[in-house]
């Protein structure tokens, strides 16, 4: 695969991708369904495979490789995907793995298809040195807060077989799976373990078994959350926050949104007035006016 060094492959534009129009309270608890969490810790290995081997039911499952955000170029050498969570384990097939939790602006299967083809693109040398045979088995996964296709099942796997020969599958090495969060039909330990990304806890009650795969993915987990790089990017994400009242404020001529943001995020009152003064040029005496009105 190729790598791109683009200017909009920051930390802000992960945190971005997590943000939609609420804001991040200070004190919010993330879980690994949270887009920021789930990338911190997917890229450490032991994590990465725990999550996978209990989704492919495959305790012998290990990772040679992962890379979180990881681009693939098309053709023209422009940028065309980002994949959340992609892995290469010691038989060579390869993985991605996306956290899904809107899942009603877009349609995931048609996304899942053309991921597939994005995947395989880069493998393929042009010319007579073009083999196909030699294109690795690859595995698509989304991870999803709803029930797409509306069975109650936890996981459903996908791979192509012939219509009128049931029983003959493609063998193309293509395989598209589908967990959601929802359901509770399913493995004991991928139900664990789906409950587990929903509420991030050892405690939370809905985890049938834990699985010792779960209890280290817990401690890794723990571990990320006390880290440095972690601290960062929760400031990074409360402060893009900030800034996405702000801008909602400004789009609607009110400053309504902005005090509100400021005061859930916990900035003082003086803060918040020296703060209002400098984005909309107010004078002291309205933004006092604008902090009266709007701060309860």
């Amino acid at each position: 695969m190729q790598q791109a060094n683009e200017k909009d492959l920051t930390q802000m534009e992960t945190t971005e991708k997590y943000l939609d129009t609420a804001v991040i309270p200070e004190d919010y608890q993330f879980n690994l369904s949270d887009f920021a969490l789930f990338l911190s810790v997917m890229k450490v290995k032991e994590a990465y495979a725990d999550v996978l081997s209990i989704i492919m039911d495959d305790a012998k499952l290990r990772l040679k490789e992962v890379k979180v955000e990881q681009v693939v170029l098309n053709k023209s050498g422009k940028r065309a995907i980002r994949l959340d969570a992609w892995a290469l384990d010691w038989t060579n097939r390869q993985f991605n793995m996306e956290m899904q939790n809107d899942t009603s602006s877009d349609n995931v299967r048609k996304r899942s298809r053309f991921y597939q083809g994005m995947i395989d693109t880069p493998l393929l040398k042009s010319g007579k040195e073009t083999r196909y045979k030699n294109l690795p088995s690859t595995v698509i996964i989304f991870i999803t807060q709803d029930d797409i296709f509306g069975k109650d099942l936890a996981k459903y796997t996908f791979s192509e077989r012939c219509e009128e020969v049931p029983d003959l599958p493609l063998e193309d090495g293509t395989t598209k799976i589908f967990v959601n969060m929802t359901s509770l039909n399913g493995r004991p330990d991928l139900v664990s373990l789906l409950q587990y990304m929903k509420n991030t806890t050892l405690d939370n009650p809905n985890i049938i078994v834990k699985d010792e795969r779960i209890v280290e993915l817990d401690q890794i987990v723990s571990e990320v959350k006390q880290s440095e790089e972690w601290e960062a990017v929760k400031m990074n994400i409360l402060e893009i926050g900030i800034q996405h009242g702000i801008e909602q404020g400004i789009e609607q001529g009110k400053t309504q949104g902005v005090i509100e943001t400021y005061q859930e995020l916990g900035i003082s009152r003086n803060d918040a007035l020296r703060k209002l003064m400098e984005k909309f040029s107010l004078t002291e005496d309205a933004a006092k006016e604008q902090l009266d009105k709007y701060w309860h």
